[in-house]
């Protein structure tokens, strides 16, 4: 597969623009590059049986039905046609060379290790119809691997990643084209093409909460929160009951709105923003910074998705049997006895989607309180998420466990109770997930209700003793830290 820098030979007739985490038409490095190659496009869809079976999330799944509709009336609006087809999707890139002669396909570069497989895949079968893949980097403001360390290593510190990251010139958003001309062939109603209603997996009802998906979405959201929170997001990012984070992960995880725009408007509103707001808005593109590192540690080392960053941890201890078992399910079902906890978990179980600062809470108290392997918690969290983006995913969890990147993972074990009085103070947030709370009349420490004269009936005790359960992950992690456990 060849990568967009200089321009790629290409053969007369129209190019395959392959949208995979680029469902927008506005800032579409992509597209943009199969217009210029081909100048008649062919834009393609391929619902991949990864999603459907292996990386199953409803979730995930209506967002991304959403997006494609969304997508399609955008094309269509555009003069063209978004034709679908079913995987393997090498198998259908190759088929489709053939029925519109197209010599060139367009995809954006990915890091995630499915991706990679995709790629190679669909350049081996793209070779024996005499067509070629070329990958254009559209994900990533910065492609992973380009930033090395002094001593030309992959950087797995954050702040020394972010310091060069900052440095280096990122492209400018690209407009969005005035009309996408398409092979004739393509717009009659007997090409074909999967209705976007017929496959299983599209109809999926997703969270209960789900939100909407597709680019005019992704713009509407950035815009509200462009305009209301972004000045003073460093102030309520970690606020779960505030609405002050952008909730954009789930646009960036399917391309709906690109890191470019992102990037260029938040630029704009710092030009224009007084002294906190300039913090504001500098901590929300240190944000992207964090998307990024972590994409670039997982291109690095994709065995982490799966595997310990730091490979003295694969002798932890983690918990095992029926007690374990019983423990991972109460946290599953957001009954743990911690309310900010549960609150976490209700939250994704109705929304697709987690606060943050939540999200720590909720992956520390699992993997150090309850000594459950982070690998359990992220699938659960990818099963449910909106987002589900793999690096991110992964990296936030080892960060969290204490197994990852982070320089001194072992003495970091969030206290649930005192993590709640500092970032929901009144409560606000946890009894908006936890009607047992909500409606509890008692009087007492809503954040550790179990300390009350008269606790709610129906709302369980803490499964564990936090001060304990601390003191049991500390000498668990001692154990391995005496072991000399050390990054790859």
């Amino acid at each position: 597969m060849t990568r967009e820098g200089g321009r790629p030979r290409t053969a007369p007739g129209p190019a395959i623009c392959w949208f995979r985490r680029n469902l927008r038409l506005d800032d579409n490095a992509t597209l943009d590059a199969a217009l210029r190659a081909g100048g008649e496009v062919v834009p393609l869809f391929v619902l991949d049986d990864f999603y459907l079976e292996e990386d199953f999330s409803p979730p995930r799944l209506a967002f991304l039905a959403d997006s494609l509709r969304d997508l399609a009336g955008a094309l269509e609006a555009k003069g063209s046609r978004l034709v679908v087809r079913r995987g393997p999707p090498g198998e259908a890139l190759a088929a489709l060379s053939r029925e519109t002669g197209a010599a060139d396909v367009f995809v954006p570069s990915d890091h995630e290790p499915h991706a990679r497989r995709l790629d190679s895949d669909a350049a081996a079968a793209l070779s024996h119809v005499g067509a070629r893949l070329h990958g254009v980097e559209e994900i990533l403001l910065v492609p992973p691997g380009l930033l090395r360390t002094g001593s030309g290593r992959p950087y797995t510190v954050f702040t020394p990643f972010s310091r060069r990251w900052l440095e280096v010139d990122k492209a400018a958003p690209l407009a969005e084209p005035g009309e996408v001309p398409t092979p004739r062939a393509l717009l009659e109603p007997s090409f074909p093409s999967v209705p976007l209603e017929r496959p299983r997996g599209l109809r999926v009802a997703g969270a209960p909460g789900n939100p909407r998906g597709g680019a005019a979405e992704g713009r509407r959201r950035w815009d509200l929160f462009r305009s209301e929170a972004l000045g003073r997001y460093g102030a309520s990012r970690d606020l779960p009951a505030v609405d002050g984070t952008s909730r954009l992960s789930p646009h960036l995880r399917f391309g709906t709105l690109g890191a470019r725009r992102l990037l260029a408007e938040a630029r704009d509103a710092w030009k224009r923003s007084d002294p906190p707001g300039k913090a504001s808005v500098e901590t929300f593109v240190k944000e992207l910074a964090w998307r990024e590192f972590y994409a670039g540690v997982l291109d690095a080392f994709p065995r982490t998705a799966t595997e310990n960053f730091r490979p003295g941890f694969d002798r932890f201890p983690w918990a095992s049997g029926k007690g374990k078992e019983r423990r991972l399910a109460a946290w599953r079902e957001g009954m743990t006895g911690y309310p900010i906890v549960d609150a976490g978990i209700r939250q994704l179980l109705h929304e697709g989607w987690m606060h943050n600062r939540v999200r720590m809470i909720v992956a520390s108290f699992l993997a150090k309180d309850l000594l459950v392997d982070w690998r359990e918690g992220e699938r659960f969290f990818r099963a449910h998420l909106v987002d589900g983006d793999l690096a991110s995913n992964v990296g936030g969890w080892q960060w969290s466990a204490g197994t990852g990147t982070d320089a001194q993972p072992f003495f970091r074990v969030f206290n649930p109770v005192s993590q709640g009085e500092r970032f929901d103070p009144d409560g606000t947030y946890v009894k908006r997930w936890i009607p047992e709370l909500a409606r509890w009349k008692g009087a007492g420490p809503v954040h550790a209700p179990w300390l009350s004269a008269a606790p709610p009936a129906d709302y369980p005790p803490p499964i564990v003793d936090h001060a304990e359960a601390r003191k049991v992950a500390l000498a668990a992690f001692a154990s391995v830290r005496a072991a000399r456990a050390t990054p790859p």
